[in-house]
């Protein structure tokens, strides 16, 4: 076995013919194995830790997730000293490093009307999340109150929900930056987004069918929602009546 720590090959054990065993047969030879460097080791220790914590939840213990991943619990804890550092890793892997900063200029861009802002962004927001991890990680989270819950969705309020409310003042001419019900505007905002989180749910928690296309139904729900905004906000903030 070579010691080089960068391309370094072991010997392990393998069947193969050619190799006569004690009972006559076929027995193992030894075949070589090209060792991961650390940076790929790290990268595989991550990627069956999304998919251990996408599947089972964030209840397990260490070593029934080294189990699943086929190595050591030590190696695990080599690359990642506490199983919060390990799950910090797996917030930043599924969830910032597939944030898109475009989707903030989308929502903003006044040029355009939020109809067709809100259905551009929905329908990239909705290909984004479209991985079983991405949906399954959420709800375990938010069910075992996990920081990546706390963490994500502050940024998905302040970033999205909120600056979408914003904008539903700006087309609707409503001047006042507050109202009495408390964030009104928002609440109905993440009626929207809600709606679109559930086709997710419902293709990746509930395991149901769903279309190969989703933009006829992500562009529904917009429709729908800048449809009656215009009256059920009339109601509650002084905004122009509906047409």
């Amino acid at each position: 076995m070579t010691n080089d720590k960068t391309g370094s090959e072991d010997l392990s054990v393998g069947d193969a013919p050619g190799n006569a065993g004690e009972h006559g047969g076929d027995r193992p030879k030894l075949v070589r194995r090209r060792r991961l460097s650390p940076e790929d080791r790290e990268k595989m220790i991550v990627a069956g830790a999304i998919h251990y914590f996408a599947e089972q939840g964030f209840d397990g213990e260490t070593r029934a997730l080294a189990n699943s991943i086929g190595v050591s619990q030590a190696l695990i804890f080599h690359y990642f000293p506490t199983k919060e550092a390990l799950i910090d890793r797996v917030y930043h892997e599924v969830f910032l490093s597939r944030w898109k900063d475009q989707w903030v200029e989308i929502i903003g861009d006044r040029s355009r009307s939020l109809r067709s802002r809100l259905k551009e962004f929905y329908r990239d927001y909705y290909a984004t999340g479209d991985r079983p991890e991405w949906i399954r990680i959420t709800l375990y989270s938010a069910l075992r109150d996990i920081d990546i819950n706390s963490r994500y969705h502050a940024r998905v309020r302040e970033r999205i929900i909120q600056r979408i409310a914003l904008e539903l003042r700006a087309e609707l001419g409503i001047e006042s930056e507050t109202d009495p019900t408390g964030n009104y505007e928002e609440h109905l905002v993440y009626c929207l987004h809600s709606s679109v989180i559930y086709q997710l749910i419902r293709k990746h928690i509930y395991r149901m069918d769903s279309p190969d296309d989703m933009t006829p139904i992500i562009d529904a729900n917009v429709d729908l929602f800048m449809n009656s905004i215009p009256l059920v906000l009339q109601r509650f903030v002084g905004g122009p009546s509906a047409p």
